[in-house]
């Protein structure tokens, strides 16, 4: 596939918390169309203007394009390389829901600091302390510990938490990380190996060194110590061989 565009590639978001899931949530069958048409067109915006002018099934031309932004975000507006796309074309074709799951929760999440962050600090240390159940609350009490260092989150309005809160729930059930509807919890995704392969290429093209490749935290987006990391790294290198 063609590259998204000749600029710096920028890994992974930082810097001020966006409430972005306030608005939507995973938009797992919208992002799956944008990467199929993408793999149809060949070029992102006239990708865009095929969504935006109908290609989703939203009514509202607003609603379409706000989508499209969001999805942009996440997958082309950080310059990635093209063979990022060409991965996650391959995982959005029928039959690897567990592969575009893994994957669209990895950029998702490395493109928006705050849900980065909520699954680090909320939904990791529950799962290895044991505790499986995840609520709106446990997202609100982090939002209210952060504003020291993210004093932003102090101009949210309570409609805007509440709002995020459930989004961010919602988000990480369709990525495969909770499961429920009432009552959510903690479950470790399905994780195919050329998702694994797609994360390590990522790490090493972001420049870290082979031997903290496993260390990195990424990994624990999908629950995952070093040591499992590294159990999977392992497999992977050993298919590399017999292939």
């Amino acid at each position: 596939m063609m590259s998204t565009l000749e600029e710096t590639t920028r890994w992974r978001a930082n810097g001020p918390y966006l409430p972005t899931l306030a608005s939507k949530t995973s938009l797992f069958e919208e992002t799956r169309q944008f990467l199929l048409t993408y793999a149809r067109l060949g070029d992102v915006e006239a990708t865009r203007q095929a969504l935006v002018n109908g290609g989703l099934p939203q009514r509202s031309r607003a609603t379409r394009a706000t989508i499209i932004k969001i999805v942009q975000v996440r997958l082309t507006r950080w310059h990635p390389p093209a063979w990022v796309l060409d991965d996650l074309i391959t995982f959005a074709q029928e039959g690897h829901q567990a592969e575009l799951q893994a994957a669209l929760l990895l950029h998702t999440a490395r493109q928006d600091a705050l849900f980065y962050d909520i699954i680090q600090q909320v939904v990791v240390p529950r799962w290895f302390a044991g505790e499986r159940e995840l609520i709106r609350a446990d997202v609100q009490r982090f939002l209210d510990e952060v504003q020291l260092t993210h004093p932003e989150v102090t101009g949210w309005s309570h409609s805007t938490r509440e709002k995020l809160s459930g989004n961010v729930l919602t988000t990480l059930r369709d990525f495969g990380l909770l499961q429920g509807t009432t009552t959510k919890q903690i479950v470790e995704p399905i994780v195919p190996l050329a998702v694994v392969k797609h994360l390590i290429h990522l790490l090493q093209a972001e420049g870290i060194p082979p031997e903290q490749v496993a260390q990195h935290a990424d990994w624990q987006l999908w629950l995952w110590d070093a040591a499992h990391a590294q159990k999977a790294i392992d497999l992977f290198m050993l298919q590399e061989r017999v292939v």
